[in-house]
This record gives C-alpha cells, sequence and structure tokens, in this order.
C-alpha cells in the first residue's frame, strides 16, 4: 500500500508539471463553452424544453472524460516506457494494475476538476440552474465514464512506441467521436446516414446518459446506454492488461 501511495504521489507530480495536459484538460473545454455559449447560449437547443447551454455542459464534461483517456492517459504511459521509467517499476514491487490504477487516479482528478470548473464558469456567465440530484448523478456518470474509457486509453497505449504515433491515433479515436458522439453538435441535427454511424459508437451512448441526467431524466431510463458503455469497458481492460508493456 506504501508503494501504491509513493507511486500515485509521484505521478500526480509528473502530471502536474505537464502544461500541456493542463492546457488540453482545464483551459480548452473552457475556450468552447465561451465560444459556442457566447453564440448559442439560452437559445433553444436541440432537445425539446432545453436551453443549449445546458445539453452543451454535460457534453463537454463527457468530452473531458473522453479526451483524458485517449490523450492524456496513453500519451503518459508510452512517454513513461519511453524514458525507461516503467522498466524501473517492473524490478519493484509494483505491478502492472498499481500503474493502470495510479494514471486512472490522476485522470479522474482531472475529469473532476474540469468538470467543477466548467458548470462554475457556466453558472457565473449564464446563470445556469441545476438540482443537486442533477449534480451528483452527473459526477456519479462522469466516474461510470471513466471506468470505461480509460481502458480505451490504455489499450491505445499498448499499440504505438513513440508519444507522436499515440497522439496521431488519439485524434483518429477523439475527432469522429467529438463530431458523431453529440459532443460537438447533437446527433439530432446531424444527417441520417451519420446518425447512423453514431449508433456504433460507445462515446454517443456515454454523452446521452450524461445528458440525460443533467437534464433531469431518470437515471433507470438509460438501461441500454449503461450496458453498453459496461460491456465496452470489459472488453477493453482486457484489452489493456493484454496490450501492457513495461518497455518498447
Amino acid at each position: 500500500m506504501t508503494a501504491l501511495i509513493r507511486l500515485i504521489s509521484f505521478d500526480f507530480r509528473l502530471y502536474l508539471r505537464d502544461w500541456l495536459t493542463i492546457f488540453w484538460m482545464l483551459v480548452y473545454p473552457i475556450l468552447m463553452l465561451l465560444i459556442f455559449g457566447s453564440v448559442f447560449g439560452n437559445q433553444p437547443g436541440a432537445i425539446e424544453g432545453a436551453a443549449f447551454i445546458d445539453s452543451y455542459i454535460p457534453a463537454l464534461c463527457a468530452m473531458n472524460v473522453i479526451s483524458v483517456s485517449v490523450f492524456t492517459l496513453n500519451i503518459n504511459m508510452i512517454t513513461q516506457r519511453e524514458s525507461g521509467v516503467l522498466r524501473r517499476y517492473r524490478v519493484s514491487p509494483i505491478r502492472s494494475g498499481a500503474v493502470l490504477l495510479s494514471h486512472s487516479i490522476q485522470g479522474v482528478i482531472l475529469v473532476v476538476a474540469g468538470a467543477i470548473e466548467i458548470i462554475v464558469i457556466a453558472s457565473l456567465v449564464w446563470d445556469i440552474q441545476f438540482s443537486v440530484t442533477s449534480l451528483l448523478l452527473l459526477f456519479a456518470c462522469l466516474l461510470f465514464g471513466c471506468l470505461s474509457f480509460f481502458s480505451l486509453g490504455f489499450a491505445l497505449s499498448g499499440l504505438t512506441h513513440t508519444p507522436g504515433a499515440a497522439s496521431g491515433l488519439a485524434m483518429v479515436v477523439f475527432f469522429p467521436s467529438l463530431f458523431l458522439s453529440g459532443i460537438a453538435m447533437p446527433v439530432e441535427i446531424l444527417p441520417t446516414f451519420m446518425q447512423r454511424v453514431s449508433e456504433w459508437l460507445p462515446p454517443t451512448y456515454f454523452v446521452e446518459l450524461a445528458r440525460g441526467v443533467w437534464l433531469g431524466e431518470s437515471i433507470a431510463s438509460f438501461g441500454p446506454q449503461i450496458a453498453i458503455m459496461a460491456g465496452f469497458a470489459v472488453v477493453c481492460w482486457i484489452l489493456a492488461f493484454f496490450l501492457f508493456r513495461w518497455e518498447k
């Protein structure tokens, strides 16, 4: 346990030194919030009865989870492997599960911090209204999303050898998710054939879940979305452990 705590502390310091991670997790989402919010704000959104800004907040929070997964965790794992950090861990009592857990904890911290920042700024600028229940359910969904999608980032880290290649692979995964899963724009306004494509993307169901509970819907009505995300998590965690490598 002591070794795990030291590992988490060490990784946390490394994450704080990575200004690019901080920018993409804590600055970029706010820029998107302010830009799109300034354009559409409290205008009616694609979802009946909800303003654009109300449905955009949970979508941005979901985007943070996916971004942390495919960029931050993926690239940081490869950077540690390339620099020999993971090789040194290998000769210590630390096991692969502890390494993945440590990085997951850093990811959760980034996701929670980003969500709090988004909600606070949206409250100050647009005076959004939400209940405590909706807030708690949104954070519960984000944590569930972390469980589902962090495994994807770890699996991707086993497919490439350099941070540059990892970044390219992450973009291939991230941008279709950004535009087709309801993050950048609601799925409802996409052409029909693109909506059919979105049905094959797990992030689509994550965004639906996060947006639904934030807008006051019962979490019980999202059983299919939860089941799909859970199945996706099982497959990706199996791949993450199978593809895990201590060195090149």
